[in-house]
């Protein structure tokens, strides 16, 4: 083998061996203790088996219930909870793989640790219990505090733990999951609203409501979603399309931030009205009331008419009558968070619906 050859064969085998330990130090929580991984006989169940959820920390605590195979959260009078934020729970809880066990805990390494709830001095960790439908306790665990990574010499303090500690059957346990979906605070299991496919928006209008009487602030049409929006009213006016898709934007995401519960001798009164119609059989009536100097109160009618679906290039009679089919699966979806429901919101929304979307 030439000279040039050997060194550089002796040059990626010492760039080999520098670039696995780098890779190791930086890698995440979960790839870094793979390999580390301990066998843990935790409490066998089902996520089909649970049927109650009870998260406390202190004096905040929330409790979701299944009933009538609807899961609905206790603490706002048995509305309706967040079925995506459950899954994602209960499939966290019970795919739970422990890295580390920690021997001869002693009492003063668990308050450190805040995995203690019985001493009303110390700060607590955050109790999950699950329960089946027979009130029987299924899971139990105390969450501690999170586990940081010893940073490079140099380098800062990472922001982010990358596990934690917790407390089952009396053991402690590193975990390389941090838990930030486990909230007590009942805000957090609510549902927000938004508005799905308005891409597929036709009409849009707002109007605007003074003693109870009410006006047209705006109003845009297209003829299909292929052609840009244009403005019946203020009439006369060219549509600023980027600020229709401003708004859009906003209201696809979520826009609300809990239940709208009000207090003694507390009226709301009726301010704005967005309409919104689509091309897939679905229409929007999204109605904001004054609510405080904070927030805003919503409140959303979802309406579905298979009538209203226009048909896409192309589609055959079964195709369109399978994709309406799957629309109403999801307008019966939509509406059962929304449907009679008050929700809070924060006052930008009103004063983007304000906002005339015309070219200057």
């Amino acid at each position: 083998m030439k000279p040039k050859s050997i060194a550089a064969v002796i040059f990626l085998l010492l760039l080999t061996a520098f670039a696995v330990p780098a890779l190791y130090r930086g890698a995440p929580a979960r790839r870094r203790y793979s390999a580390r991984g301990i066998r843990v006989s935790l409490p066998v169940y089902t996520a089909e088996q649970v049927a109650r959820i009870s998260i406390r920390w202190r004096d905040v605590h929330s409790t979701m219930k299944l009933k009538n195979g609807r899961w609905i959260l206790e603490e706002r009078g048995n509305r309706p909870a967040s079925v995506p934020r459950i899954s994602a729970l209960l499939n966290s809880l019970e795919t739970l793989a422990p890295v580390k066990e920690l021997q001869n805990v002693s009492p003063e390494i668990l308050r450190e640790l805040r995995l203690v709830d019985s001493d009303p001095k110390l700060v607590p960790g955050v109790r999950v219990i699950l329960y089946d439908g027979a009130g029987r306790e299924l899971f139990s665990m105390l969450l501690g505090k999170g586990h940081f990574v010893r940073p490079e010499p140099g380098m800062p303090p990472p922001s982010d733990a990358e596990g934690r500690y917790v407390l089952i059957d009396g053991k402690v346990y590193l975990i390389p999951v941090v838990f930030e979906n486990c909230h007590p605070v009942p805000a957090v299991w609510v549902e927000p609203l938004r508005l799905h496919e308005l891409r597929r928006a036709i009409r849009m209008s707002v109007r605007r409501f003074e003693k109870g009487r009410g006006r047209v602030v705006w109003s845009v049409y297209r003829k299909s979603t292929a052609h840009p929006f244009s403005l019946s009213l203020p009439a006369g006016k060219t549509a600023e399309n980027q600020l229709l898709s401003g708004l859009a934007d906003r209201l696809s995401k979520p826009f609300t931030l809990d239940y709208f519960t009000p207090e003694k001798q507390q009226k709301v009164e009726l301010k704005q009205r967005l309409s919104i119609h689509c091309a897939d059989g679905f229409s929007y009536v999204l109605d904001l009331y004054e609510g405080t100097d904070q927030y805003d109160v919503a409140a959303l009618q979802i309406r579905y008419d298979a009538r209203n679906v226009l048909r896409f290039p192309g589609e055959t009679d079964s195709q369109h009558r399978r994709r309406c089919a799957e629309l109403e699966k999801r307008s019966a979806l939509e509406s059962s968070y929304s449907a009679g429901h008050f929700f809070k919101t924060g006052k930008e929304l009103s004063r983007m619906l304000d906002i005339v979307p015309e070219k200057n």
